[in-house]
C-alpha cells in the first residue's frame, strides 16, 4: 500500500472497528437478562445450567408448573451471571435438597466462574460476587470456585460419578 494512502485505511479500518463495537454494545443492552436457563439430566444425575440468568428469569422459571420440584434434586448447579446480587435468588437456592454441611451423602457441587473487583462494590452491596453467596455457597456445598481452583485439584471428571 502506498505510504500516503496508509492513513485512509488506518481511519476506514478504525471506524470500521467502532462500529462493529456500537452493534454489540446495542446488541447486548437489547439482549441482557434473557438467557436461557438449562437443566440437564444425565444418568440419573441432574445438571443446572442458568447462564447470565438475574432474577425476573428466575421467577419467571420458578411460576412455572412443575419446574420447582424439577429443581430440587439438583447435584449440580453453576452459579449463573458470575454470582452478581440477582443471579441466584434465595428461593431457589432453598430449594435445593442436596445442600448440607461437609460430609452429607450426594451433597450439592456448585461450580463460580468469576473475577473479583470487575463489576460493583462491596460498600454498595454490588460486588460481584456477592460474598454472601459465595458464603453459602462454601458452607452448603462443595464449591469450585475459578478464583481459588488450582491445576493440583482433581478434575470435574473425577468429581461427579455417573
Amino acid at each position: 500500500m502506498p505510504w500516503d494512502a496508509r492513513w485512509f485505511a488506518y481511519q476506514a479500518q478504525r471506524e470500521q472497528s467502532d462500529s462493529l463495537l456500537s452493534i454489540v454494545r446495542t446488541l447486548d443492552t437489547a439482549m441482557n437478562n434473557t438467557s436461557v436457563i438449562i437443566l440437564f439430566e444425565v444418568a440419573g444425575k441432574k445438571i443446572l445450567f442458568p447462564g447470565d440468568a438475574q432474577y425476573e428469569n428466575w421467577m419467571y422459571a420458578l411460576k412455572q408448573p412443575g419446574i420447582p420440584e424439577l429443581l430440587t434434586d439438583v447435584n449440580v448447579y453453576k452459579v449463573g451471571h458470575h454470582g452478581s446480587l440477582n443471579a441466584t435468588p434465595k428461593t431457589l437456592w432453598t430449594r435445593f435438597h442436596r445442600r448440607g454441611a461437609v460430609g452429607k451423602a450426594d451433597r450439592l457441587m456448585a461450580f463460580l466462574s468469576t473475577r473479583d473487583g470487575v463489576h460493583g462494590h462491596i460498600k454498595d452491596g454490588t460486588e460481584v460476587p456477592r460474598q454472601p453467596l459465595v458464603d453459602a455457597l462454601q458452607h452448603d456445598s462443595t464449591l469450585f470456585d475459578t478464583r481459588t481452583l488450582s491445576a493440583a485439584q482433581p478434575s470435574l471428571e473425577q468429581r461427579i460419578e455417573f
